[in-house]
């Protein structure tokens, strides 16, 4: 059987359209839509293979939840992170950077696309995941702005089909 791949583009925390974490009900539903359209993902279009780009927010939720599903159910999904650069937690707290390396360790495969910070290391992370991909998933807010909308537009121009995980949708349903 062919490999397939999903990669993962999302906002950061201060994306979502309600207070992330601090929200618990919202953030509950969230990481549960997250969690059944990974698995419409796997059984519905055979993926395989799973890509995150590793930031804060929506790119370590999927990898988490690609994670926890292969623990519970599906034992040959793999994960790919992607990292944009060696030091992209050097600003996070402390406990971003345990779940960071916890994942890490987790990951199948770990892909260093940048050795440094430059101003072009995230997007160019982010074309190496629809580069090697057959689906993304956007997990979108709504904006036309920003990184998440650039790479739905990049992986249209390259012809990658993307479904969306409409986060306003998480904050309408309460």
């Amino acid at each position: 059987m062919d490999k397939k791949t999903c990669c993962c583009t999302g906002h950061r925390p201060k994306g979502f359209p309600f207070e992330y974490e601090k929200e618990i009900w919202k953030h509950m539903k969230y990481l549960f839509g997250l969690t059944k359209r990974i698995i419409t993902i796997i059984e519905g279009y055979g993926i395989t293979e799973f890509i995150s780009g590793m930031a804060l927010g929506a790119d370590m939720d999927f990898a988490a939840t690609v994670i926890g599903l292969r623990e519970w159910k599906y034992p040959n999904i793999k994960l790919e992170c992607a990292l944009p650069c060696r030091n992209q937690t050097m600003k996070w707290g402390e406990r971003d950077k345990k779940k960071y390396d916890k994942i890490l360790s987790k990951a199948d495969e770990v892909t260093l696309v940048s050795e440094e910070y430059s101003r072009e290391c995230m997007m160019k992370r982010n074309k190496y995941m629809v580069d090697k991909s057959d689906l993304v998933l956007a997990i979108y807010n709504g904006k036309e702005r920003g990184g998440t909308w650039n790479t739905m537009k990049y992986a249209e121009k390259k012809g990658v089909k993307t479904e969306w995980l409409y986060l306003p949708l998480f904050d309408d349903l309460l």
